[in-house]
């Protein structure tokens, strides 16, 4: 009897925490040689890493029926048919996408972030009779921009199992939605053998050389594609009033992963030209040596107003760099607590710059707060032990075929 396969299902290919988190999962997974597929639904610049990793479907196509048949698009156009012909286009393409995906022998959906619902609800019936996993890293804002409620609620509703990243996304989803409890798991996934090798050739002088940052400059850093959720603005009020107080010291803010490309980049860009901090605040956009960057970083400063567990946490601990955040912001007060850095009231920008003063004034308190996240991180998101919960859910719904050799 063929086994049957795992059909991850990712919005898209952008490098944000939920995709990487994915494709961290899908790389630990075929080391077990699990059968799976992955349905991609936007593009982006990790979609040949996932590629490297899985056989992959496309929910969407590069070009259009215009762009690659101009000529019959022009003839159509002028006898009013050509949103006909694209209509069909478009048909036949689906046709194509299930046919590719009812041929996969797929015996259980793994719907990675809520932004898939309405994918979910809308495409995919022909496979609504399967069991389904959902792995939820969104919390109440995030649900407003990336998904509607009618297509969330369903998704819901058919979900065997739900994966919450951290304790607030899980009591979030039993408090709003009424979600099971008994159903529920809370963990997150985060391959640290694999970040400590990429960490072993990093480019430590990578900032000092591209953004000509002095050597002995005190990094406090903030990470992720800009938008008002992550709250750069935030973070631009903080390190003003850090610089202010700390001056004459070399402190730097740098945020990884703000680009032109980013809706409110003119604005936060405009607002540190006009409290005439360029040459403080520097904004580099979205790139894969993200971690060249974050390695370089002494404070990581999560200014976010909403994030339920951001992988840039787990990854600053991980390289023994305290972190200051929000309370009632997400997940990451479950981590740092009292001892790897500092929870400050809601959106309290002087309790954050105190805050952050402290561990600039205090290279000890760095160190040991640093040391304490890593440890923190290495006891309770022990990567062997994630994957093995997250094969055990499978397991109850689709029975895997798991060899000897595997399990060693």
């Amino acid at each position: 009897m063929t086994q049957k396969k795992i059909l991850f299902i990712s919005h898209d290919a952008n490098r944000a925490g939920s995709q990487l988190l994915l494709l961290q999962l899908l790389r630990l997974l075929k080391d077990k040689e699990i059968p799976m597929h992955l349905l991609l639904c936007n593009g982006g610049e990790l979609e040949s890493d996932f590629e490297e990793v899985v056989s992959t479907t496309r929910l969407y196509h590069d070009g259009s029926p215009a762009s690659s048949q101009q000529l019959t698009g022009k003839i159509l156009k002028k006898v009013n048919l050509y949103k006909l012909y694209e209509e069909r286009f478009a048909q036949k393409e689906n046709e194509r996408i299930v046919a590719e995906l009812e041929s996969e022998n797929i015996g259980l959906v793994f719907v990675n972030s809520i932004a898939n619902a309405e994918v979910y609800y809308s495409f995919l019936s022909f496979l609504h009779h399967l069991p389904v996993v959902l792995f939820v890293h969104e919390l109440a804002m995030s649900v407003k921009i990336y998904t509607h409620e009618k297509h969330l609620n369903f998704l819901l509703r058919k979900t065997d199992h739900l994966i919450a990243v951290s304790r607030a996304v899980a009591n979030f989803y039993v408090k709003k939605y009424d979600f099971p409890i008994q159903h529920v798991s809370t963990f997150t996934l985060i391959d640290h053998e694999h970040i400590d090798r990429k960490l072993r050739e990093v480019q430590g002088d990578l900032l000092e050389k591209t953004y000509r940052i002095p050597q002995d400059a005190i990094i406090i850093g903030g990470c992720g594609n800009a938008e008002w959720r992550k709250g750069n603005d935030v973070f631009n009020w903080i390190a003003r009033r850090v610089i202010q107080k700390t001056a004459p010291l070399p402190v730097y803010f740098v945020w990884v992963g703000a680009g032109p490309q980013h809706e409110i980049y003119e604005l936060i860009e405009s607002d540190v030209r006009l409290m005439g901090l360029s040459e403080r605040i520097i904004l580099i956009p979205p790139t894969p040596k993200a971690l060249d960057y974050i390695n370089r970083f002494d404070v990581l400063l999560l200014s976010s107003r909403e994030d339920p567990y951001p992988l840039v946490v787990l990854e600053a601990a991980l390289q023994e760099i305290p972190i200051v955040c929000f309370q009632d912001a997400g997940g990451a007060p479950e981590l740092i607590e009292a001892d790897a850095g500092f929870v400050v009231p809601f959106l309290d920008i002087d309790a954050a710059a105190d805050a952050v003063i402290q561990l600039i004034l205090d290279p000890a308190m760095r160190e040991a707060m640093g040391q304490k996240a890593r440890k923190k991180v290495l006891e309770r998101h022990n990567t062997a032990k994630s994957v093995g919960n997250i094969e055990a859910i499978i397991q109850k719904y689709l029975p895997l075929q798991v060899s000897e050799q595997q399990n060693q």
